[in-house]
């Protein structure tokens, strides 16, 4: 049972490093005067719900996402709103979705990276770009075990991560590495580089397993 909690921490470690959750979707819709709605889902595995409650704090869960978390954020980003917070569980996930209105760059900006380090919007008006580093950690898997990594595939199994980015007219987007670079899309990602609609999907274990990170620019 211990061996079985080690291991259980140990992946959590991994996913505490790609944005405190196991799958997400982020859906951004900007207008021309860089405001917009974005919509989120995050899902959520039971299993770290109940590492959670491993020591008895029932009442604080490991991963804050519930609707008084989200509210508290929202508040002190001036130019958000929450439209709307639905949470639900199924057999094996907990899935979060909320639905936000922002009436400028900065407010998103200040909502999907708090650090200031991570994403940048320019906006003029008619056209704009916004970068965003999604995975940063590079070779983050390689302090773990052969036995834990043997058990990555099947924890993983199911959980993606997606962006999508609409603007009015045509976007374009390029695929980079944590640094900016241009890279070409991992074999592995379902990708909508040019249109109305842009987006990338792929699963979070091939994300994680990047040496040099993962990035998005695009151009609207």
């Amino acid at each position: 049972m211990k061996n079985n909690i080690n291991k259980l921490l140990l992946i959590l470690s991994v996913i505490l490093l790609f944005n405190s959750c196991i799958g997400m979707a982020i859906d951004i819709q900007m207008n021309n005067d860089g405001s917009g709605k974005l919509f989120l889902e995050y899902r959520i595995s039971r299993i770290l719900d109940g590492i959670g409650r491993l020591d008895g704090n029932e009442s604080m869960p490991i991963i804050p996402a519930g609707r008084q978390d989200i509210e508290r954020t929202i508040q002190r980003i001036p130019g958000m709103k929450l439209l709307s917070y639905s949470n639900r569980q199924t057999e094996k996930d907990i899935i979060i979705g909320t639905n936000i209105e922002f009436n400028s760059p900065q407010a998103l900006l200040a909502f999907l990276d708090p650090s200031g380090n991570r994403a940048s919007i320019t906006n003029n008006g008619q056209s704009g770009i916004f970068e965003l580093i999604i995975y940063n950690e590079g070779s983050a898997l390689n302090k773990f075990d052969e036995n834990l990594m043997e058990l990555m595939p099947s924890f993983f199994a199911g959980y993606d991560f997606t962006i999508n980015f609409s603007a009015p007219g045509s976007s374009a987007m390029i695929i980079t590495d944590a640094d900016g670079n241009s890279i070409s899309a991992p074999l592995s990602s379902v990708t909508t580089v040019q249109g109305r609609r842009v987006s990338l999907s792929m699963g979070v274990l091939d994300v994680i397993t990047l040496s040099n990170g993962l990035g998005i620019k695009i151009n609207w």
